[in-house]
């Protein structure tokens, strides 16, 4: 009686197991670009609007140009990332990523409240929370994509 191979030999199973572990390794190689767009996303709209906030707290059309420079810069940052980045496939949710959506809440919240409340009349407050919170888009969309 002759027994046949129920499986594949031992070298072709080592070949898939190899093969897997790439695959594996390459689709956990990166976060996922839906994600870092929303971090961005996020981090471009929450800091204009703080900006915008002010503005319209001030009633002063000429200051216009603030948050359209702002836009700019995020447009600039949006760009970046594309070109450089745009054939990446990422996975996303992780506890970086959510450290960075905490970071970003955090920061919203003093933004918004602390400085509705406490500081309604005070640009270099906005400005230093909207920084803040571009920086953490940044940074956090930044670690993703090298993740």
């Amino acid at each position: 009686m002759s027994e046949e191979p129920t499986g594949p030999s031992a070298q072709t199973a080592r070949e898939l197991l190899q093969e897997a572990g790439r695959l594996g390794a390459a689709s956990r190689a990166g976060a996922s670009w839906p994600h870092i767009a929303m971090l961005l996303g996020l981090g471009a709209i929450s800091s204009l609007s703080l900006l915008s906030f002010w503005l319209v707290g001030q009633f002063n059309k000429s200051l216009i140009a603030l948050p359209m420079m702002a836009m700019l810069v995020w447009l600039a940052i949006f760009m970046g990332f594309m070109l450089a980045n745009g054939r990446t496939t990422k996975l996303g949710f992780t506890r970086r990523w959510m450290t960075f959506m905490g970071i970003w809440a955090g920061l919203w919240i003093v933004g918004t409240v602390v400085g509705l409340v406490f500081f309604p009349r005070s640009l270099w407050f906005f400005i230093a929370v909207s920084t803040a919170i571009t920086a953490n888009s940044v940074i956090g969309a930044w670690r993703e994509v090298r993740a």
